[in-house]
């Protein structure tokens, strides 16, 4: 997928005709539109789900029978339907598909609004392939190529916790749910009423998942355009030495860490400096201690170039978290950053609706 997000890029032979589409209110209104739409219908489908799943098994209740089975070593017996099981997963296969097909014309939908699809391209295999992988949310980890891990400095099983606990998010809130109204209504918590409380549960999860893969999808098309628009810029720019390309590169780690995510704008941004400045990489690239005190010796060009970088990685996403907003606080008091946290959030907001990226 990433490398067609890449040749998706201008060339050197068409960087010229670049242009970047910003969204007018017209076309704000339509993506905002869309995305209400499909997150209203991503929670209807949870809902109905959960109520497909239940109530069979109570009105059918012989045709879900449990048997008894023993743990080998723990001696811990538990009951377990087979056909429940396997009703169940039916049931989850049927729901991702529907939200499949959901994401897919929605992210469609998206693509025309923010001019990545137009007459000229509509019938791209690569415009087509890219759209598809987009509704999927496949994680970047082409970035890895580059030297740069978003996840540099974590330990393997901090790593897995934290996938875990994302994956199992709307399970864990269900069992919680389940645990509080069973200590409010004591023995007048009847388990039918409490199956029946990951409607809510499941369907609050599926719209947030929803708005997600939207709203990533807008972010990456008018990414895009921001890219190729800036490889304009770099393409002007002199010649780096071989302290300002290890600065850049100390950059690009330090964004990529401060997101802890791998996302496609980055990889892109990452790749189109290092490809664009000759930046010989590594297996894996550790942030110079001295990043600062080497920063301070540069030329102002350079300064402003590596500001423009930082806060361009940082807002390229859509999102400024709260771990950044104290990143971005300490660059400021070294005097690696000049803008303010409110005005980078302000310029990550502008850049999730279309209405330009001005630093």
């Amino acid at each position: 997928m990433y490398s067609v997000f890449y040749k998706l890029l201008p060339t050197k032979k068409n960087i010229a005709d670049a242009d970047i589409h910003l969204l007018n209110d017209q076309e704000i209104k339509s993506i905002k539109q869309t995305e209400k739409v499909a997150i209203f219908y991503s929670a209807i489908i949870g809902s109905i789900m959960v109520v497909a799943l239940y109530v069979p098994q109570y009105k059918y209740a012989t045709l879900f029978s449990t048997r008894e089975f023993i743990v080998p070593l723990l001696q811990y017996k538990i009951n377990i339907s087979f056909s429940s099981l396997i009703y169940g997963n039916i049931l989850v296969f049927v729901e991702v598909v529907l939200l499949t097909f959901l994401n897919i014309y929605c992210t469609h939908e998206i693509a025309i609004s923010t001019g990545f699809i137009h007459k000229r391209n509509k019938l791209s295999k690569e415009k087509i392939e890219f759209l598809l992988n987009i509704s999927h949310q496949k994680k970047n980890k082409e970035i890895h190529k580059l030297g740069i891990n978003p996840y540099l400095g974590l330990g393997k099983s901090a790593i897995f916790f934290l996938n875990l606990l994302f994956a199992m998010k709307a399970t864990l809130s269900n069992y919680f749910v389940r645990i509080i109204f069973k200590r409010v209504l004591g023995r007048y918590a009847v388990r039918m009423v409490l199956d029946l409380l990951g409607i809510p549960v499941f369907a609050f999860w599926n719209a947030m998942g929803t708005a997600k893969v939207l709203k990533e999808s807008r972010i990456i098309f008018m990414g895009v355009n921001y890219i190729q628009n800036f490889e304009i810029e770099l393409s002007k720019f002199r010649a780096l030495s071989e302290i300002e390309k290890s600065i850049l590169y100390d950059s690009l780690q330090y964004i990529s860490i401060s997101k802890r995510d791998y996302h496609q704008n980055h990889y892109a941004l990452s790749k189109m400096i290092i490809d664009n400045f000759s930046i010989a990489t590594e297996s894996i690239h550790l942030i110079s201690k001295d990043y600062e005190i080497n920063l301070k010796s540069c030329d102002n060009d350079f300064k402003k170039l590596n500001e423009k970088i930082l806060i361009l990685g940082i807002v390229l996403d859509g999102n400024v978290s709260y771990r950044e907003q104290k990143r971005i606080k300490k660059l400021k008091y070294s005097g690696v950053l000049n803008l303010k946290f409110a005005e980078i959030k302000k310029i990550a907001n502008d850049f999730t609706f279309g209405k330009g990226i001005e630093i």
